[in-house]
């Protein structure tokens, strides 16, 4: 008598489930999302992505078909008082309990992680119940999370070359970033992008970025020479939620001419992809969204953020600027009057601005979302 468990129909109809853990920020979020909508298409696989319930995680997430949104809890605890760093702790180990719980529910073959703290109760979970781990990092020096995490990962997928990172990285392997289609599909810009903004096609561009969160600092800055770019370029400006009001109000003092040839928002999401396209320039922050930016080969100005954890911006930036394929201002040099400077001198040279764009995107390996896939489907072939 045969069990229906063992049963050919039933072994045919099994899925192997995937967790995709990618929490709190763009730079997290973006790259599970885009494995996610991948792997999701394959009949085969169960997926499921987990954060800790972030406003961008909601976004992005919502968009996907066939993947299960799932939410546990994670605290920063390197930061602030006492009294926070229990918190954050607290958290940490509702998120391990929690954890525990979706991995015994769901039995995941394979555990992704996009590494940060909001990765680690998943991470010390799997590790606690015997299941695998694989991670990715998106910087030039590996995170704290991800130092703990590639202790016992299986594979630790890296988006600069190993030669780049202090000390050899167990199982470590450059992948390159995780991107998605729409940026490696090589498209010109068109009518209809520059439509997007109500832009003219005869003025340049220049694409202000400073993560999914906004920059301040440079923020700042951009308003100190809004006016005077406003009379010879177009100006597409991120500011994130805590300087968008500022900035709305600040287009509002502009005369009408200026005022249509500055568009404002506090995240771009599907304009993103036209913005790049448009731009001539692109000022930006020296985090993962960095590569984006290289897909579409745009000459950069980089301002990396100083306070970032191990200085990582720093570093993504050292590593560009080696490959004479960006500029850099420190922001401890940041004012509105060498902003303007910068931007002024690259939109004077065509040349120089080519040059720049296509160094970076030389200097990115573009197929980091196939490569994370393949292995991936390989690994729950072989260990499903």
């Amino acid at each position: 008598m045969i069990k229906i468990s063992d049963s050919p129909q039933h072994l045919k109809m099994k899925k192997n489930t995937i967790f995709l853990v990618g929490a709190d920020t763009g730079g997290h979020v973006v790259p599970v999302f885009a494995l996610a909508q991948e792997l999701e298409k394959d009949p085969a696989l169960r997926v499921f992505v987990i954060g800790v319930g972030s406003e961008i995680e909601k976004k992005f997430y919502a968009k996907l078909k066939n993947s299960k949104y799932l939410k546990i809890s994670a605290g920063k605890s390197q930061f602030g008082s006492t009294t926070a760093k229990i918190g954050a702790f607290l958290k940490s180990s509702a998120g391990l309990v929690k954890s525990k719980y979706l991995i015994l529910k769901y039995r995941p073959s394979v555990i992704f992680l996009k590494g940060n703290y909001a990765t680690l109760p998943m991470a010390f979970a799997a590790r606690f119940l015997a299941k695998p781990v694989v991670a990715h990092e998106s910087d030039a020096v590996l995170g704290r999370s991800n130092k703990v995490i590639s202790s016992f990962a299986k594979k630790v997928f890296l988006s600069y070359p190993e030669e780049v990172y202090d000390g050899k990285i167990r199982n470590g392997e450059c992948s390159g970033p995780i991107l998605r289609p729409e940026f490696t599909s090589a498209k010109k810009k068109g009518d209809d992008d520059y439509k997007v903004f109500n832009f003219a096609k005869n003025l340049p561009t220049v694409l202000i970025l400073g993560g999914s969160l906004g920059a301040r600092t440079i923020n700042k800055n951009i308003f100190g020479i809004l006016e005077k770019s406003l009379s010879s370029c177009q100006i597409i400006h991120q500011t994130g939620s805590a300087d968008f009001a500022i900035a709305s109000e600040a287009k509002k003092t502009l005369d009408k001419k200026s005022q249509s040839r500055y568009f404002v928002s506090n995240f771009i999401d599907d304009e993103l992809y036209s913005a790049l396209r448009i731009a001539d320039l692109v000022v930006s922050r020296a985090g993962s969204g960095v590569f984006e930016i290289a897909t579409c080969g745009k000459a950069t100005i980089l301002i990396p953020y100083p306070h970032a954890a191990a200085d990582h911006q720093s570093k993504n930036a050292r590593y560009f600027t080696k490959k004479s394929a960006v500029e850099v201002i420190d922001e401890k040099n940041l004012s509105p009057t060498v902003l303007y400077s910068a931007i002024s001198k690259l939109l004077a040279s065509e040349n120089r601005r080519r040059s720049m764009a296509e160094n970076l995107k030389k200097s990115v390996k573009l197929d980091g979302r196939e490569i994370i896939v393949n292995y991936l489907k390989r690994f729950i072939n072989k260990n499903g």
